[in-house]
Formats: C-alpha cells, structure tokens, sequence
C-alpha cells in the first residue's frame, strides 16, 4: 500500500507538469481549469489520508487495494474527460493501472478492476467520438485505428501483469510449502538425534532393569500372588520401554539406508497381496493407474511403513472394513494413499500427526508414522496425512519423486 501511494504521488506531480502542455496544445480549455486542478486536490487530499490510514498495513486486503485503484482510475478518467478524452496523449496512464490492477489484484477483484477500465475506455472514446463527428476532415478510419491500439495496448497491459502475477504467487506459495517441510524434516531429524541419544543411554540401564526382574521373578517364592503380579506388571512396563528404544534405534538407523531403483506398482502390489493374507474379512480396493511408476526408495523401511499404515486403517474404521489404496502419477510425482472409513481426526491431531510420541490410539507411541515421515522424506518424498474432503475417514499420503528414464 505504501509504495501505491508513492505512485500516486509521483502520477500527481506528472499531472501538475502537463497542465501547462495540456492548454498550450488545446487538449485542455481554460473554462475546465478548474475542474482540473479540484480533483488534483481531491486526489492529493485522498493520498494524505490514505497515507495516515492504510500506509502502514503490510498485508491490506484485497477490496482497499481496489478501492485505491478505482479512485485513481475515476480521477484519471475525469481529467481526460475535460482535456481530449481518448486523443489525450496522456490516455495511456490507463495501461498503467491496467498494470497495477492485474499485479495488485487477485482472483475477481482483478477481473472487476479490469471490466471497469475497459467500460472508462469505451466512454472515453465514445465522447470521442461523438465530439469530432461533426467536423468532416477527420478520418474516421484512422481515429478507429488509434482506439483499437489503445484496447491493445491496456488489454495487453492488464494480461501481462495478471498473468506474471500468478505465476509469481504459485512458485511463492511452492517456496513457503517446500520451506515448511524443510522446517519440519529439520525438526524430525532433531527429535530423532536426541531420541536415538536417549535411547542409547537408557537403553543399558533399562536391559540391566529387565534382567535383574527376571531374576527376582524366578527366585520369589509362588505361594506369594501380589508381589508376583506387582513384579508382572514392572516387568511388561520395562518390556515396552525396550520395545520403544528398540523401534526408535530402527527407524534413526533406517534413514542411512542406500535407496534402490524399484518399479512400485510391483512391489506394491506383491506387499499387498502378503499383507491380505494375514487380513482375512477386509475389502481392499486397489486402484492403479495402467503405467510403470519407477522411483527409489529404502525397501525394507518401505514395507515396514505400508504395513503400518494398513494396520492403521484398519484399527481405524472396524465397523467398515472397506480401505482403499490408490496409486498414481502427478506431474513428476508418484502418490500412494492409503484411505480408511473411520471417524477422520481433529484438526489440532492431524498438525502433529508424524512426530513422536503424537497418536490417537490408547497404547500407540506415534513412532509408526514418524518412521513413515522419515522413511519418506529420505527417499526425496513427503508424508501427509488429511481428512478425506468426500465422506468420513482419513487418508494417509506417500509422495515419492519419479525416477527419470
């Protein structure tokens, strides 16, 4: 907002230098002086007071930037109106807020802005038209020649800038996403450092634990039930405590693992068919695409990781045991999604879903799918997981980048 107002300022000084040229040449006649310098005024009393009100917002909505603009492009066309209309050489200011509309301006309020300067235009050059209609030595062919090169020049104007400026904001938002998921790669890498550091501290002290238990166990006599039972129970705590050391090792070991070459739609379709096998009474849907997706991923952290996430959406929707698995190509990407028919999950579980220790089973540890996220982003990819936009459940999302041929 500031720096359109600074445009203003410099387009009213411009203004305040051509009016001189603009009686000399006769496209400004004296009796409309006046009129010309109150909506200068005007102009310059609505800039103070946008300077004082709106300079300092870094982010203005889209409806003040159009307002901003309308005023100008108003001002603009009352001044051409009283000083030639469309045979004013100044006419092409036009095509810079053309410029600045289709820059400025996203989605509707761009194509709001720009009908409104071509309806200013065609008004122009309808006044035009009309006031040299009764002199007989001017060339109608040629003044429609000069209106069509002014809708060229300020369709093209608007064009231009609404185009770059899209394109501007899709690699602006593709930046912030790939910085986002760098931020949150450099997290999990973190968490899984000091969790592999702890772990191999504990890890020593928590087996020593779990023997001297098993020893006590065994010489306690058996006629004695509470302290047996009270001694079970610490026992199958240490066991879980091990068991999280354990799979917290793996999965900080199984990021270094080599990637290998790998047609995916094979190895998907041979790990499904295992994983059925085992899951009698499930309905699982498969839908790939009819082409070869090529990628390289670690394998063995793969498959640990898709048994996972069938697993999970199997817990998650027991009432319905119908899960889907697709399998496609987008661009340069390979997706695998895994949806399920459950109760889908809060907004605040889905933002944190991936990292340790976040789950929403009773007993889980959210290891499973922080390996997913590591597994995946060693692999060049990303893991997601959302509500599904159509029905209930959720759908777990493995993106790998396509092995170019």
């Amino acid at each position: 907002m500031s720096g359109l107002i600074r445009f203003r300022w410099i387009a009213l000084v411009c203004l305040m230098m051509g009016t001189l040229p603009l009686l000399k040449w006769g496209y400004l006649e004296k009796k409309n002086l006046p009129y010309f310098i109150a909506v200068l005024a005007l102009l310059a009393l609505f800039n103070v007071l946008s300077q004082g009100v709106l300079a300092g917002r870094e982010n203005p909505k889209q409806r003040h930037v159009l307002v901003q603009l309308t005023v100008d492009l108003l001002a603009a066309t009352g001044l051409l109106f009283v000083s030639g209309s469309a045979t004013n050489p100044f006419i092409n200011i036009l095509s810079v807020h053309s410029l600045l509309g289709g820059m400025l301006l996203k989605g509707r309020f761009s194509y709001i802005f720009a009908l409104l300067i071509g309806a200013l235009l065609g008004l122009l050059q309808l006044e035009t038209f009309r006031s040299t209609r009764p002199f007989s030595d001017v060339e109608t062919s040629e003044l429609f020649l000069q209106f069509l090169s002014q809708w060229v020049l300020i369709g093209a104007s608007w064009l231009v800038s609404h185009y770059f400026s899209s394109f501007l904001q899709r690699k602006e938002e593709k930046i912030r996403l790939l910085q986002n998921r760098q931020q949150q790669a450099d997290r999990l890498k973190s968490l899984g450092a000091l969790s592999a550091g702890f772990s191999h501290q504990l890890a020593t002290p928590i087996n020593s634990l779990k023997l001297r238990m098993d020893r006590g166990l065994r010489k306690l006599h058996k006629n004695d039930d509470t302290a047996l039972q009270e001694l079970s129970k610490a026992q199958e705590a240490v066991e879980k405590c091990v068991e999280v050391f354990t799979q917290m090792n793996s999965v900080f070991s199984s990021s270094q693992l080599a990637l290998q070459k790998v047609e995916l739609d094979q190895l998907l379709q041979e790990l499904l068919s295992i994983w059925i096998r085992e899951h009698t009474g499930l309905v699982l849907e498969q839908r790939f695409t009819d082409e070869v997706f090529t990628c390289r991923l670690q394998v063995l952290a793969f498959t640990h990781t898709l048994f996972d996430l069938l697993n999970n959406a199997q817990e998650a929707s027991p009432e319905a045991p119908v899960m889907t698995v697709r399998l496609y190509r987008k661009e340069e990407w390979i997706y695998l999604e895994i949806m399920d028919q459950g109760k889908g999950l809060s907004e605040e579980i889905v933002s944190r879903l991936g990292e340790p220790f976040v789950t929403t089973k009773i007993d889980g540890n959210g290891l499973g799918l922080y390996s997913a996220g590591i597994m995946a982003q060693a692999s060049g990819g990303d893991f997601r997981i959302f509500n599904n936009p159509v029905g209930s459940g959720a759908t777990a999302q493995l993106r790998f980048p396509a092995e170019v041929e």
